[in-house]
């Protein structure tokens, strides 16, 4: 057996862990670039906590507010703004689209060039080499797990296509995950995000990649979100289930990052570069393709013991076990389409997607970094399918 690990930040988890973080920036510097969304320094508690913590350690900081996905502009612009403030640090305080931001902004102020520069499948190739700023990434949501990942995605509108800057040097030196912050997101914010997180635990889970360490995480994590993201939904203040999903979505980011993901997250970038929110899109596919994936290993690799994960996640998720495999296939893929129901994920076809689109969008899709991982391929006739189904 052998793997390859890439270990996360220092992580700083649990309730009120947001209120030492003018204690943890004194150790990295002075000057503080803070990337924020809006909503996230919205909340008086928050900003008020924010400030006093930062302000009782003398430090200078300047604030730049994300709003939406983090175009190759809006991080070329960051990173000026950056420069002009002579930053020592870069904040990130915010969803994960933020956060990424966060880790795009600092990567480029010490390596130069445009986002676009780096960017995978439509970039010039060029390479991250030289460290980033310290980062300290903050999420106010339960999805991406980018406080801990080597990405940062970005969008680049001209070809209406999403992708990352990739490179271990933009993980974040901290990470602070305190579930308090996640308590006001609204419910449509909650379900889409935490149908991002859950998406990237099982395609983590049953990657080509995977290994024993994220299988671990990744079946912790599924039982996390399983149990906690409805509750979430309809009751968004109870901290418990906050708590739940905020280790949800860090354990997906740690998996992701040393197994990869799969088909969905393939999808992911183009139909992304069409502004469908990341979220939906993880929601609307996640069913179809991992039932595509189960018809395709059957056919043609009955004895690929990713049947066997699907099977043990259905138990999962059931809380109950269920003797018969093909029956457990069932009930996985029925599961995760009742769950999207539950917490009313819209359409794809609410985003004015339609099947004059499937053509160009497979196409990029298949080029994506996170097709290679998925647990069989998947000839472009079934990504189709899977397309239409969903539309």
């Amino acid at each position: 057996m052998e793997f390859e690990f890439l270990p996360p930040p220092r992580i700083f988890f649990g309730s009120k862990q947001f209120h030492n973080i003018g204690t943890l920036v004194k150790e990295l510097g002075s000057r503080l670039f803070v990337v924020a969304s809006g909503s996230a320094l919205n909340t008086p508690e928050t900003r008020e906590t924010f400030t006093v913590s930062i302000l009782k350690q003398d430090f200078e900081f300047d604030t730049y507010l994300i709003k939406g996905e983090p175009t190759i502009e809006t991080i070329d612009s960051g990173v000026q703004k950056a420069k002009e403030f002579k930053a020592e640090v870069i904040i990130g305080i915010g969803g994960g689209s933020t956060v990424d931001a966060c880790k795009a902004i600092a990567g480029l102020f010490t390596n130069g060039g445009s986002a676009k520069d780096y960017m995978e499948v439509i970039g010039k190739g060029a390479v991250i080499t030289k460290p980033s700023l310290p980062i300290i990434a903050v999420p106010t949501t339960a999805g991406t797990g980018s406080e801990v990942t080597k990405n940062a995605v970005v969008l680049a509108e001209e070809e209406k296509f999403k992708a990352s800057i990739r490179s271990p040097l933009l993980i974040p030196r901290i990470a602070i995950i305190d579930p308090m912050l996640m308590q006001t997101v609204p419910p449509s914010v909650t379900s889409t995000c935490g149908m991002d997180a859950l998406t990237q635990l099982i395609e983590a889970y049953t990657s080509r990649k995977s290994q024993p360490l994220t299988d671990a995480w990744a079946l912790l994590g599924i039982k996390k979100a399983s149990k906690s993201l409805l509750t979430c939904y309809r009751s968004g203040q109870s901290l418990e289930a906050r708590e739940s999903m905020a280790l949800a979505s860090l354990l997906s980011g740690i998996c992701l990052a040393n197994a990869g993901l799969g088909a969905v997250h393939g999808f992911a970038s183009p139909l992304g570069g069409l502004k469908i929110p990341h979220g939906v899109i993880c929601a609307a596919l996640l069913a179809p393709t991992i039932k595509a994936n189960i018809k395709q290993l059957k056919m043609k690799d009955p004895e690929n013991t990713t049947l066997v994960k699907y099977a043990k996640l259905a138990e999962i998720v059931s809380e109950k076990p269920i003797p018969s495999i093909n029956d457990a296939h069932i009930a996985l893929v029925d599961y995760l389409k009742n769950l999207t129901k539950e917490l009313n994920i819209p359409t794809l076809s609410e985003f004015a997607l339609t099947d004059s689109d499937v053509q160009t969008i497979v196409e990029k899709a298949m080029k994506s970094s996170s097709m290679k991982y998925n647990p069989i391929e998947l000839k472009e006739g079934v990504l189709k399918e899977i397309l239409h189904q969903v539309i």
